[in-house]
């Protein structure tokens, strides 16, 4: 089996620069996305023709990698004894998060066969509606840092010099694995029962379940 050093000395240099890309990249956003654009189609292939030299590195820092089958490669912790920074989000953005991953998670369902998941704010709004949280929040001042915050952790896109009535939000595959299925519905209800107890100056952080190494919001 080939070690770390035979694995590199078996790039080129422009490899090495690539494998180092796509280290950083991970390391600050966390996922890397085939079919957000070219750059990240590029190293999403690179990560997948070198997966063994990714984790055998990454682990050595008490990460690993995992490459999902529909485009997406996940940094995720990979030892208990080291301290990860987790990205956490007040309750609104907690509750945006939710909405999206619901919004997603349905359209797969119901066998959607576009490239491209998209939603648009009126559904958005809708969904947010289910939640019995409308009023609680200046939505319309604080929807805009919150998906900006997603976009970050290449989880959405919005392009925000489309014209209102055209802007849609494009849902990256990687938005299903920032929430656990099977916690989903606790979650959900732990956060709903917050928000009815709370009121709207109370600003209580919500900690997701994908590490991210950074600023903390």
């Amino acid at each position: 089996m080939s070690t770390i050093n035979e694995m590199w000395d078996d790039l080129t240099s422009s490899e090495q620069l690539l494998f180092k890309k796509c280290c950083r990249r991970l390391l600050k956003e966390t996922f890397i996305v085939r079919d957000m654009d070219e750059d990240n189609r590029k190293m999403f292939f690179f990560v997948k023709s070198n997966e063994g030299l990714f984790s055998d590195y990454l682990n050595l820092i008490g990460f690993d990698i995992i490459v999902k089958d529909n485009g997406v490669v996940m940094l995720q912790n990979d030892s208990s004894d080291v301290v990860v920074s987790k990205q956490k989000f007040n309750k609104f953005q907690s509750i945006i998060l939710c909405c999206l991953w619901t919004l997603y998670m349905d359209k797969i369902q119901s066998g959607s066969l576009s490239k491209q998941i998209t939603t648009t704010f009126p559904e958005l709004n809708a969904e947010l509606e289910k939640f019995e949280f409308k009023g609680a929040f200046d939505i319309k001042s604080n929807l805009k840092t919150a998906l900006q915050l997603f976009a970050r952790y290449n989880l959405i896109f919005v392009n925000w010099n489309a014209a209102d009535n055209e802007r849609v939000i494009v849902l990256y595959p990687s938005i299903q694995f920032a929430l656990d299925e099977s916690e989903f519905a606790t979650f959900v209800a732990g956060v709903r029962e917050k928000m009815l107890n709370a009121g709207p100056q109370n600003e209580d952080v919500v900690e997701d379940n994908f590490d991210a190494e950074g600023e903390e919001e």
